[in-house]
């Protein structure tokens, strides 16, 4: 080496790349200890999973459950939850999907939840599609106002056009597509896949199928000492951080209403056991201490979040506290079973946004102040108590 050489390597003019990307140094490198999540110790943005399961055990119920929760920022079996958008591709039966997600998003708390889907299978296997999918997934989440998106493909078998989900070459494809939209759209990716009939632990399939995934977990039917309908989901892989707990749900019958014979209509509905029942052990993640805003400035955020949602459905309709406090998110999940204590922190949140100028009230309730100047006639808005 001679001495020119060894100065540029001493002192490079220019950070090192190796086929045109820079290297990372491991030297500087430092670990974050609150990496951002859509669900803690789960699932993470910018991510792939692969959640397989027997056909007809509740796999979709499930993917709705948790896919709801998130669309409507509530914990999720013991863990913390980020609200964001939801775009769930019903590749195999919209209908199903909607049924399944019915009984979490027919609650008043739900109206403002980013939930949608789409009734067609996206192919993963074509690029074209795939970066244009991309495009428009990114243009959904902005459409609905949030920083986080969940991508959910229901299945994989039909989300991949003429690939065989038995060869490693056509998975393969597949995966690094998902993880293209994955990191273009810093969304996670759920796929819903099946497993085989002699299979118990993995995806039916190619082994590309749990080694390219971030995140891979597995629906299971629990014993016999178990009430009906009872089954669980264990994680197998998990690359971001520590394995969760297995979560256990009930598949049970949502009544929806009567048919035209007088008889009950239901769907499927998966309720998730409470954290600590026997079938799930206590595993709550330990509180972390994190600087930024004030609590009461996020549960104002989040209401603020609420009627702008409301307003973009009808610009008129007046809307009562309790019921945004029902629609809010997380910023209010630790007091939510103290209804006197929500109702006092919604009240002080609303409050803080009247002072504001934010929003406006009168004896009707609460809604986004308008636009336009006052003019002769209208009521007076200021906070009621």
């Amino acid at each position: 080496m001679n001495i020119e050489t060894q100065r540029k390597a001493a002192n490079p003019e220019q950070p090192l790349r190796i086929l045109g990307q820079e290297t990372v140094s491991a030297n500087n490198h430092k670990p974050n200890p609150d990496p951002d999540y859509i669900v803690q110790r789960f699932l993470f943005p910018g991510e792939v999973s692969m959640f397989a399961g027997p056909s007809n055990l509740g796999k979709s119920a499930i993917v709705a459950s948790i896919a709801a929760h998130v669309a409507m920022g509530r914990n999720f079996c013991g863990m913390r939850v980020s609200r964001a958008a939801i775009l769930y591709v019903a590749a195999e039966a919209a209908k199903g999907a909607l049924k399944r997600a019915y009984p979490f998003l027919s609650q008043t708390s739900a109206r403002a939840a980013a939930f949608e889907v789409l009734d067609m299978a996206v192919d993963l296997s074509n690029p074209d599609e795939v970066k244009q999918f991309a495009a428009d997934a990114a243009k959904f989440r902005d459409h609905h106002g949030c920083t986080d998106l969940l991508l959910v493909f229901d299945t994989l078998n039909l989300c991949m056009g003429d690939g065989d989900e038995n060869s490693s070459r056509d998975t393969g494809r597949v995966l690094a597509n998902a993880n293209y939209i994955a990191k273009t759209t810093n969304a996670h990716v759920l796929i819903v896949h099946h497993m085989g009939a002699s299979e118990s632990s993995r995806p039916r399939g190619s082994t590309t199928l749990t080694a390219n995934v971030d995140t891979g977990f597995t629906l299971h039917k629990a014993d016999d000492n178990q009430p009906d309908g009872t089954v669980f989901i264990r994680v197998n892989k998990q690359r971001e951080d520590e394995k969760p707990a297995p979560m256990a749900f009930r598949i049970k019958g949502f009544e929806i209403g009567e048919n035209r014979h007088g008889e009950m209509t239901t769907v499927p509905w998966a309720v998730p056991f409470e954290p600590g029942s026997s079938l799930v052990e206590k595993s709550r993640p330990k509180a972390f201490k994190k600087t930024g805003p004030s609590v009461s400035s996020l549960r104002s955020e989040e209401l603020l979040r609420v009627m702008i949602d409301l307003h973009k459905q009808d610009v008129q309709a007046w809307h009562k506290p309790k019921d945004l406090g029902e629609m809010s998110g997380e910023p209010f999940n630790g007091i939510r079973s103290n209804a006197d204590t929500m109702r006092k922190k919604v009240r002080g949140a609303l409050d803080t946004l009247l002072k504001e100028g934010k929003i406006e009230e009168c004896e009707q309730g609460v809604r986004l102040r308008s636009a336009r100047p006052p003019v002769e006639g209208d009521s007076p808005y200021s906070p009621l108590h």
